[in-house]
């Protein structure tokens, strides 16, 4: 039996040497070249083509000794010289040749993943050469008849390689993402209402995980059934044809009624101060999942063919699962801080401290620094291009760009959420933390970028400065009461109108999403709630017929916004409306109020309501108590 177990090994020294060296180039047939030297000789070109007919070769031993084996414990197999004894004999030792065996190959294929430099190969060469070990060992896990099997000489050249190959491939996206960002336009990419990633080429092994990713022969009934082909020939693998871009011109016709009316109008009677004057209406589209495709760019689309090829390689190989995912994060999180350099206006760090906490650990983790860093990612900070004005009122300061940077990144995190299942198997049980982490607080935090991004039109969007300049005009002292409203709120309505013909622009070229334009009215009203306050509070007398003046402007601008929009509290509405109150309160309310209400309003305001209600009781004394309680709880906040 030993005897055949040698000529087993030999079969596989032999046969391994044969095939390696009919690729190895610069060797002639005198020569003795040792194997390792020979594995060195193979051409990068036919690195791949060399392996799968080295393990072809082993495969084909591996049947043999697999049929020998069935032979001798079928029912026919043994002459009936032997005894039992005997059977049991050759049987056993059949049994511990399995292991031999398996070692032997390893033996030959070791030296050959070790020869090459794979850091070179383009990836998808590297992922067959993993797929094609990784199915070496499906295939030495059935000839052994158990799946603990040593691998290690099989593994570990594989991890070390993948380790340095993943760096390298990291490295050379992170620095394409940056171009690509420097070089974005944030023009909206055309795609079908029906593209999902699997559509994707390098999402095709999640779309069909039964199959083999590089579509390498499949097994029936085993790999060493009687009717099996090598299961390491290559099939035709064909590029799946992307179809998903949507180029085609719009068109009325191929519109359903019902989604025609995925619009907004203003089309109301406004005020136009001693008359009414009927408005066109602006019909804002808004964005309908079942007509229009999502809101990406190309930088958005290359991510994700990033994070397919990412996700496969993890599929791949096991042990730099984690590696992976901290990189996955990483292009998603250098993406999330573009957005927010180029296009938010405003601090995060008092509107949303996590926020902006979180922003703060992507610049110290991976943004460009003097100070080096142990994983080696240092991209530099993205700059949007010049061609793109932030600045243009009538672009209403470049809200189509803003609108398609956030929204991609909005989609691009609601990928991930389709992905989570599939990550949470291929993550090591106690690296689970950081991906829960991630998908907790970084996915979350990145749609709540959205108010720092739209923030930055609403503050702008109308001559806010213009129409506080009008209020401070405002004389409130006044003997009687008064049934029209001051000249600045038809100023503010008529600002209002141009935003939303303005709204309506943008729309044509990029739907809206319901949840924006919500958002840039919101952030909009409540801009103009401040300027009532900081209108009122500049008044410096005040009588109960202005105070009533005060109340009619407000409420008259309460009426006409839920004509350009229905929004349910109103933003800011309740402090401006407790603000007017305050001036009828009594000399003991007052300080309670000032007590409960401070921190809603600034120094100026306070004092502002402290010197038209207490200069009736005319008592410089109790103005300035009151003066200093205020100051005092401010200090204190």
């Amino acid at each position: 039996m030993d005897q055949l177990h040698m000529h087993f090994t030999s079969a596989i020294h032999s046969r391994t040497y044969e095939t390696v060296y009919r690729y190895a180039s610069n060797t002639t047939v005198d020569q003795k070249i040792k194997y390792e030297t020979l594995c060195r000789c193979v051409p990068p070109e036919l690195y791949i083509q060399c392996l799968s007919n080295v393990l072809t070769t082993l495969w084909g031993i591996m049947t043999s000794y697999q049929k020998m084996l069935s032979y001798h414990y079928s029912d026919s197999s043994c002459d009936e010289k032997l005894s039992q004894f005997d059977k049991n004999y050759v049987q056993q030792k059949l049994q511990l040749g399995l292991a031999r065996i398996w070692q032997d190959v390893q033996n030959k294929v070791n030296p050959y993943l070790v020869s090459q430099d794979l850091s070179q190969f383009q990836f998808d060469d590297f992922i067959k050469v993993l797929d094609l070990v990784n199915r070496l060992i499906q295939v030495g896990q059935e000839f052994c008849g158990t799946p603990n099997i040593p691998c290690d000489l099989l593994r570990e050249p594989l991890r070390a390689q993948s380790v340095q190959y993943f760096r390298r491939y990291h490295m050379s996206r992170t620095e394409e993402l940056h171009m690509f960002l420097n070089t974005e336009l944030w023009v909206l990419l055309p795609v079908k209402p029906t593209f999902t990633t699997l559509q994707l080429n390098e999402f095709r092994f999640m779309a069909s995980k039964k199959n083999d990713k590089i579509k390498l022969s499949t097994k029936v009934d085993g790999y060493f059934s009687d009717n099996t082909t090598s299961p390491f020939i290559f099939e035709d693998d064909n590029v799946m044809e992307e179809s998903f871009f949507d180029y085609q011109e719009d068109s009325d016709s191929d519109v359903n009624d019902e989604l025609k009316q995925d619009f907004v109008e203003d089309g109301t009677n406004t005020l136009d101060k001693g008359n009414k004057k009927k408005k066109a209406a602006s019909k804002v589209m808004f964005h309908n999942s079942s007509r229009d495709g999502p809101i990406i760019t190309n930088t958005t689309l290359n991510v994700l063919r990033y994070l397919g090829k990412y996700m496969l390689m993890m599929d791949s190989l096991k042990p730099i699962a984690f590696d992976v995912l901290l990189s996955m994060s990483q292009l998603f999180e250098y993406y999330m801080y573009a957005v927010y350099i180029f296009f938010a206006s405003t601090n995060v760090e008092s509107s949303n401290p996590r926020l902006a906490h979180l922003l703060l650990k992507i610049q110290s983790s991976i943004i460009l620094s003097d100070e080096p860093r142990p994983d080696g990612i240092n991209i530099p900070e993205p700059r949007l291009t010049e061609f793109i004005n932030l600045h243009d009122t009538q672009n209403l300061f470049g809200l189509r760009e803003r609108l398609i940077a956030t929204e991609s990144l909005v989609f691009l995190a609601s990928q991930f959420d389709l992905w989570k299942d599939y990550l949470d198997n291929q993550i090591p049980a106690d690296k689970l933390n950081f991906l829960n982490q991630f998908y907790n607080q970084t996915l979350p935090l990145s749609r709540e970028l959205r108010e720092a991004v739209y923030s930055g039109v609403a503050s702008k969007a109308m001559s806010y400065p213009a129409i506080l300049q009008l209020m401070c005009n405002v004389k409130w002292e006044i003997k009687e009461l008064m049934c029209e409203p001051n000249s600045y709120v038809y100023v503010m309505l008529q600002e209002m109108e141009a935003m939303q013909q303005k709204l309506s622009v943008v729309s044509t070229a990029v739907p809206m999403p319901v949840e924006v334009y919500q958002m840039i009215w919101k952030l909009s009203i409540h801009e103009l709630c401040n300027v009532f306050l900081e209108g009122f509070g500049s008044a410096r007398k005040c009588t109960h017929e202005g105070r009533a003046w005060m109340q009619l402007d407000f409420q008259q601008f309460v009426v006409q916004v839920d004509k350009f929009i229905a929004l349910k509290p109103l933003p800011g509405k309740e402090v401006v409306e407790n603000f007017i109150k305050a001036y009828y309160l009594t000399e003991a309310d007052l300080e309670q109020w000032l007590r409960e209400n401070y921190m809603s309003y600034t120094s100026k305001q306070l004092n502002s309501i402290i010197n038209c209600t207490t200069s009736q009781f005319s008592k410089m004394i109790q103005r300035n108590r009151l003066s200093g309680i205020v100051d005092d709880l401010i200090k204190k906040s």
